[in-house]
């Protein structure tokens, strides 16, 4: 039976890793051979003419690459700022009417974007029509809903109710106030879970595109995955150099952060 899981695991791992390995290894042909529209894995030759021609010809990509920098985040730090100190409230503190609201966020949670995507839409509108508040064409639209989201106080709240009551009874009895508490024991306890979060975060974010098409319709503020399309469409020749651009942050988080995801995602707090 395990032979049999090995072999599936395998399998499955190289249907994911194989579209990342064709469009590295594009990335490194010429037009000519791209041109073939043949399905090739190795290049014929090796060329770094993509790399330079977007630098060159397409130098808009980097500054929409950072567009995506930005916005993602800001949006990581203040899932983080948010995040932990209302999971610190729902798994510690005794307020009336927690664990009814704490039900709705998980039931926030298993909605998807399209049914929150009209009351976003027409709340941003609002605003801005009563308060002259503008959110709609600005990121703000993207951000401020990112932050609020009930992903992050929901995993931030499974690790805080893992520590021991004891360990927070005996700060307090030592003096500790709630911010102290909160600094000197819950920070350090919940470390696994907050890089676990930045690591979902990230990738959530820096793929957003939903979002981006409906509530942006300036240009010069989009993220670099709506961009990516225009090049898919306009500038073939180059597109797998800046797709493999665009990947690269991804895998570099999840590369030097996958400890940090397998312990906050195994280890559920403190033991």
């Amino acid at each position: 039976m395990k032979p049999i899981l090995y072999i599936l695991i395998i399998v499955i791992a190289i249907i994911f890793i194989l579209p990342i390995v064709y469009t590295v290894s594009n990335s490194f042909m010429d037009a000519r051979q791209l041109e073939t529209n043949k399905i090739e894995i190795l290049p014929d030759r090796f060329s770094l003419n993509q790399y330079f021609d977007l630098a060159i010809f397409k130098g808009e990509y980097f500054y929409y690459f950072l567009n995506s920098v930005k916005l993602t985040t800001i949006i990581i730090l203040g899932q983080i700022l948010v995040g932990v100190f209302a999971a610190y409230a729902f798994a510690k503190m005794e307020f009336p009417g927690r664990d009814f609201i704490f039900l709705l966020y998980i039931l926030v949670i298993i909605l998807p974007f399209q049914v929150t995507m009209v009351p976003n839409y027409i709340m941003f509108d609002n605003l801005q029509k009563t308060f002259n508040l503008k959110f709609l064409d600005t990121l703000k639209a993207i951000i401020f809903p990112g932050i609020f989201t009930s992903f992050g106080v929901f995993l931030l709240r499974q690790f805080i109710r893992d520590i021991p009551n004891d360990i927070i009874e005996a700060s307090r009895v030592d003096g500790a106030g709630d911010i102290r508490l909160f600094f000197s024991i819950i920070l350090p306890a919940i470390r696994p879970a907050v890089f676990t979060l930045v690591i979902l975060s990230f990738i959530d974010n820096w793929n957003i595109i939903e979002q981006a098409v409906i509530f942006i319709s300036s240009q010069e503020i989009l993220p670099l995955s709506v961009f990516l399309e225009t090049i898919y469409y306009k500038d073939f020749n180059i597109f797998y150099s800046a797709a493999t651009l665009y990947m690269f942050p991804a895998i570099l988080i999840f590369t030097k952060g996958h400890k940090y995801l397998n312990e906050g995602l195994n280890v559920g707090g403190m033991k």
